[in-house]
Protein backbone atom coordinates (compact mmCIF):
# COMPACT_ATOMS: atom_id res chain seq x y z
CA UNK A 1 0.00 0.00 0.00
CA UNK A 2 2.87 2.32 1.09
CA UNK A 3 5.05 1.99 -2.28
CA UNK A 4 1.47 2.24 -4.23
CA UNK A 5 0.51 5.71 -2.63
CA UNK A 6 4.17 6.82 -3.35
CA UNK A 7 4.02 6.57 -6.45
CA UNK A 8 0.88 7.42 -7.10
CA UNK A 9 1.57 10.95 -5.29
CA UNK A 10 5.61 11.53 -7.17
CA UNK A 11 3.05 10.78 -10.33
CA UNK A 12 0.73 13.59 -9.83
CA UNK A 13 3.34 15.96 -8.31
CA UNK A 14 4.71 15.68 -11.55
CA UNK A 15 1.93 16.25 -13.33
CA UNK A 16 0.75 19.41 -11.41
CA UNK A 17 4.42 20.88 -11.80
CA UNK A 18 4.12 20.12 -15.35
CA UNK A 19 0.44 22.06 -15.69
CA UNK A 20 2.35 24.83 -14.18
CA UNK A 21 4.90 25.23 -16.74
CA UNK A 22 1.86 24.66 -19.46
CA UNK A 23 1.16 28.32 -19.80
CA UNK A 24 4.46 29.79 -20.01
CA UNK A 25 5.47 27.28 -23.25
CA UNK A 26 2.28 26.52 -24.93
CA UNK A 27 -0.75 28.29 -26.68
CA UNK A 28 -3.72 27.31 -25.04
CA UNK A 29 -6.97 27.79 -27.32
CA UNK A 30 -10.42 28.19 -25.83
CA UNK A 31 -11.50 25.48 -27.53
CA UNK A 32 -8.34 22.66 -26.41
CA UNK A 33 -8.99 23.63 -22.59
CA UNK A 34 -12.57 23.15 -22.84
CA UNK A 35 -12.07 19.45 -24.81
CA UNK A 36 -9.13 19.35 -22.07
CA UNK A 37 -11.45 19.86 -19.30
CA UNK A 38 -14.37 17.52 -20.46
CA UNK A 39 -12.01 14.81 -20.36
CA UNK A 40 -10.75 15.44 -16.72
CA UNK A 41 -14.67 15.87 -15.97
CA UNK A 42 -15.53 12.99 -17.12
CA UNK A 43 -12.76 11.05 -15.73
CA UNK A 44 -14.20 12.32 -12.40
CA UNK A 45 -17.71 11.92 -12.36
CA UNK A 46 -16.37 7.90 -13.83
CA UNK A 47 -14.58 7.48 -10.79
CA UNK A 48 -17.35 8.48 -8.52
CA UNK A 49 -19.95 6.39 -10.19
CA UNK A 50 -17.93 3.25 -11.05
CA UNK A 51 -15.06 2.89 -8.04
CA UNK A 52 -15.71 5.03 -4.97
CA UNK A 53 -19.06 5.04 -4.45
CA UNK A 54 -18.98 0.91 -4.84
CA UNK A 55 -16.31 0.47 -2.56
CA UNK A 56 -17.24 3.04 0.27
CA UNK A 57 -20.81 0.91 0.37
CA UNK A 58 -19.19 -2.32 0.27
CA UNK A 59 -16.17 -0.65 2.85
CA UNK A 60 -18.84 0.39 5.10
CA UNK A 61 -22.36 0.87 4.75
CA UNK A 62 -25.13 2.26 2.80
CA UNK A 63 -25.09 4.64 5.53
CA UNK A 64 -21.71 6.38 4.31
CA UNK A 65 -23.31 7.65 1.80
CA UNK A 66 -24.24 10.72 3.89
CA UNK A 67 -20.78 11.58 3.44
CA UNK A 68 -21.05 12.21 -0.34
CA UNK A 69 -23.63 15.03 0.69
CA UNK A 70 -20.82 16.65 3.24
CA UNK A 71 -18.18 16.44 1.18
CA UNK A 72 -20.19 17.93 -2.07
CA UNK A 73 -21.42 20.68 0.01
CA UNK A 74 -18.68 21.76 1.79
CA UNK A 75 -16.64 21.78 -0.78
CA UNK A 76 -19.32 24.04 -2.67
CA UNK A 77 -19.21 26.50 0.34
CA UNK A 78 -15.35 26.43 0.01
CA UNK A 79 -15.33 27.61 -3.27
CA UNK A 80 -18.59 29.67 -2.62
CA UNK A 81 -16.31 32.05 -0.44
CA UNK A 82 -12.66 31.63 -1.35
CA UNK A 83 -12.75 30.59 -5.00
CA UNK A 84 -15.08 29.08 -7.95
CA UNK A 85 -13.20 26.27 -9.20
CA UNK A 86 -12.89 27.84 -12.61
CA UNK A 87 -10.41 27.32 -15.38
CA UNK A 88 -11.85 29.44 -18.18
CA UNK A 89 -9.20 31.76 -20.34
CA UNK A 90 -9.61 34.22 -22.56
CA UNK A 91 -11.20 34.05 -26.34
CA UNK A 92 -7.63 34.66 -27.68
CA UNK A 93 -4.37 32.08 -27.27
CA UNK A 94 -3.03 31.92 -23.49
CA UNK A 95 0.26 33.06 -24.83
CA UNK A 96 4.10 34.25 -23.28
CA UNK A 97 5.66 37.16 -23.88
CA UNK A 98 8.73 38.02 -23.80
CA UNK A 99 9.04 38.97 -20.19
CA UNK A 100 7.10 35.66 -19.18
CA UNK A 101 3.76 36.82 -18.65
CA UNK A 102 1.02 34.38 -19.61
CA UNK A 103 -2.72 35.96 -20.30
CA UNK A 104 -6.04 34.84 -19.04
CA UNK A 105 -8.30 35.03 -17.18
CA UNK A 106 -10.60 33.51 -14.43
CA UNK A 107 -13.75 34.56 -16.25
CA UNK A 108 -15.17 36.87 -18.24
CA UNK A 109 -14.58 40.41 -17.56
CA UNK A 110 -12.54 40.10 -14.17
CA UNK A 111 -9.41 38.53 -12.86
CA UNK A 112 -9.72 36.08 -10.43
CA UNK A 113 -7.18 37.34 -7.71
CA UNK A 114 -4.42 34.23 -7.27
CA UNK A 115 -4.56 34.36 -3.45
CA UNK A 116 -8.05 33.39 -3.22
CA UNK A 117 -7.86 31.28 -6.20
CA UNK A 118 -5.01 29.03 -4.30
CA UNK A 119 -6.07 28.55 -1.14
CA UNK A 120 -9.26 27.31 -2.76
CA UNK A 121 -7.48 25.12 -5.11
CA UNK A 122 -4.67 23.74 -2.17
CA UNK A 123 -7.81 22.96 -0.10
CA UNK A 124 -9.41 20.65 -2.44
CA UNK A 125 -6.24 19.61 -3.71
CA UNK A 126 -5.85 18.14 0.53
CA UNK A 127 -9.00 16.46 0.12
CA UNK A 128 -7.75 15.17 -2.48
CA UNK A 129 -4.85 13.43 -0.94
CA UNK A 130 -7.14 11.96 1.32
CA UNK A 131 -9.31 10.64 -1.50
CA UNK A 132 -6.40 8.87 -3.10
CA UNK A 133 -4.49 7.32 0.29
CA UNK A 134 -8.89 6.33 1.46
CA UNK A 135 -9.08 4.45 -2.56
CA UNK A 136 -5.54 2.78 -2.19
CA UNK A 137 -6.58 1.51 1.39
CA UNK A 138 -9.81 0.44 -0.06
CA UNK A 139 -7.48 -1.94 -2.26
CA UNK A 140 -5.25 -3.28 0.17
CA UNK A 141 -8.83 -3.81 2.54
CA UNK A 142 -10.31 -6.16 0.05
CA UNK A 143 -7.97 -7.62 -2.15
CA UNK A 144 -10.61 -8.69 -4.54
CA UNK A 145 -10.55 -5.66 -5.97
CA UNK A 146 -7.50 -2.95 -7.38
CA UNK A 147 -9.07 -0.89 -9.42
CA UNK A 148 -10.45 1.86 -7.18
CA UNK A 149 -6.93 3.19 -6.23
CA UNK A 150 -6.25 3.48 -10.04
CA UNK A 151 -9.56 4.67 -10.90
CA UNK A 152 -9.05 7.98 -8.63
CA UNK A 153 -5.47 8.24 -9.08
CA UNK A 154 -6.06 8.78 -12.98
CA UNK A 155 -8.97 11.38 -12.30
CA UNK A 156 -6.62 13.23 -10.24
CA UNK A 157 -3.65 12.91 -12.20
CA UNK A 158 -5.52 13.96 -15.62
CA UNK A 159 -7.57 16.81 -14.10
CA UNK A 160 -4.73 18.01 -11.47
CA UNK A 161 -2.82 20.06 -14.37
CA UNK A 162 -5.93 22.38 -14.86
CA UNK A 163 -5.88 23.50 -11.46
CA UNK A 164 -1.59 23.99 -11.68
CA UNK A 165 -1.84 26.30 -14.75
CA UNK A 166 -4.88 28.60 -13.62
CA UNK A 167 -2.55 28.78 -10.36
CA UNK A 168 0.44 30.14 -12.67
CA UNK A 169 -1.35 32.15 -15.14
CA UNK A 170 -3.53 34.26 -12.61
CA UNK A 171 -0.12 34.79 -10.66
CA UNK A 172 1.54 36.09 -14.06
CA UNK A 173 -0.94 37.65 -15.34
CA UNK A 174 -0.86 39.72 -11.80
CA UNK A 175 2.59 40.36 -12.39
CA UNK A 176 4.30 38.07 -9.81
CA UNK A 177 8.22 37.13 -11.10
CA UNK A 178 7.86 33.60 -12.62
CA UNK A 179 10.26 32.12 -9.84
CA UNK A 180 7.26 32.46 -7.06
CA UNK A 181 4.83 31.13 -9.41
CA UNK A 182 6.77 28.16 -9.65
CA UNK A 183 7.18 27.91 -5.44
CA UNK A 184 3.73 28.28 -5.00
CA UNK A 185 3.20 25.67 -7.61
CA UNK A 186 5.62 23.16 -5.93
CA UNK A 187 3.85 24.01 -2.70
CA UNK A 188 0.46 23.43 -4.52
CA UNK A 189 1.47 20.16 -6.13
CA UNK A 190 2.54 19.09 -2.16
CA UNK A 191 -1.19 19.32 -1.11
CA UNK A 192 -1.93 15.79 -2.95
CA UNK A 193 0.82 14.03 -0.43
CA UNK A 194 0.05 16.25 2.31
CA UNK A 195 -3.75 15.04 1.88
CA UNK A 196 -2.40 11.54 1.50
CA UNK A 197 -0.31 11.34 4.54
CA UNK A 198 -2.97 13.15 6.92
CA UNK A 199 -5.23 10.01 6.12
CA UNK A 200 -2.18 7.29 6.52
CA UNK A 201 -1.59 8.83 9.96
CA UNK A 202 -5.27 9.07 10.77
CA UNK A 203 -6.18 5.22 9.70
CA UNK A 204 -2.97 3.72 11.67
CA UNK A 205 -4.13 5.67 14.88
CA UNK A 206 -7.88 3.72 14.04
CA UNK A 207 -8.96 0.58 15.48
CA UNK A 208 -8.27 -2.39 12.88
CA UNK A 209 -12.14 -3.27 13.63
CA UNK A 210 -13.11 0.39 12.57
CA UNK A 211 -10.54 1.14 9.71
CA UNK A 212 -12.94 -0.34 6.73
CA UNK A 213 -16.00 2.03 8.31
CA UNK A 214 -13.35 5.18 8.33
CA UNK A 215 -12.04 4.60 4.52
CA UNK A 216 -15.93 3.45 3.75
CA UNK A 217 -16.72 7.06 4.97
CA UNK A 218 -13.86 9.18 3.68
CA UNK A 219 -13.94 7.49 0.08
CA UNK A 220 -17.58 8.87 0.49
CA UNK A 221 -17.17 12.28 1.55
CA UNK A 222 -14.07 12.41 -1.65
CA UNK A 223 -16.42 11.38 -3.94
CA UNK A 224 -18.85 14.49 -2.84
CA UNK A 225 -16.08 16.54 -3.51
CA UNK A 226 -15.10 14.96 -6.98
CA UNK A 227 -18.86 15.53 -7.59
CA UNK A 228 -18.56 19.44 -6.75
CA UNK A 229 -14.84 19.49 -8.93
CA UNK A 230 -16.75 17.87 -12.46
CA UNK A 231 -20.01 19.74 -12.55
CA UNK A 232 -18.17 22.99 -11.51
CA UNK A 233 -16.21 22.68 -14.83
CA UNK A 234 -18.98 21.22 -17.03
CA UNK A 235 -22.33 23.44 -15.79
CA UNK A 236 -20.91 26.63 -17.08
CA UNK A 237 -20.71 24.52 -20.92
CA UNK A 238 -24.61 24.67 -20.60
CA UNK A 239 -24.52 28.20 -21.29
CA UNK A 240 -21.46 29.37 -23.02
CA UNK A 241 -20.37 26.45 -25.17
CA UNK A 242 -23.26 25.39 -26.95
CA UNK A 243 -21.43 25.47 -30.15
CA UNK A 244 -18.92 23.01 -29.13
CA UNK A 245 -21.33 20.68 -28.05
CA UNK A 246 -20.57 17.93 -29.96
CA UNK A 247 -17.08 17.82 -29.39
CA UNK A 248 -17.41 18.20 -25.60
CA UNK A 249 -20.14 15.84 -24.88
CA UNK A 250 -17.66 13.27 -26.85
CA UNK A 251 -14.98 14.41 -24.58
CA UNK A 252 -16.75 14.39 -21.55
CA UNK A 253 -17.87 10.35 -23.02
CA UNK A 254 -14.43 9.17 -23.35
CA UNK A 255 -13.04 10.10 -19.44
CA UNK A 256 -16.39 8.70 -18.28
CA UNK A 257 -15.46 5.47 -20.74
CA UNK A 258 -12.18 5.20 -19.14
CA UNK A 259 -13.03 5.19 -15.81
CA UNK A 260 -15.52 2.01 -17.24
CA UNK A 261 -13.12 0.46 -18.53
CA UNK A 262 -10.10 0.82 -15.78
CA UNK A 263 -13.71 -0.98 -13.72
CA UNK A 264 -13.20 -3.68 -15.55
CA UNK A 265 -9.58 -5.06 -13.71
CA UNK A 266 -11.95 -5.76 -11.39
Amino acid sequence: MVVTLILFCLAIVAASVLGGILPLATLLSHTRLQVYLSIAAGTMLGAVFFHMLPEAVEAGSAGVLQWTAAGLLSLFFLERFFAFHHHEVSEEPCEVGHEGHAHATASKGSALHWGAAAIGLAAHSLVGGIALASAVAADAQNPSTLSVGWGVFLATVIHKPADAMTIVALMLRSGVPRIWAHAVNLGFSMMIPLGALIFDAGLQSVDPARAALVTGSALAFSAGTFLCIALSDLLPELQFHAHDRVKLSIALLAGFGLMALVSFWE
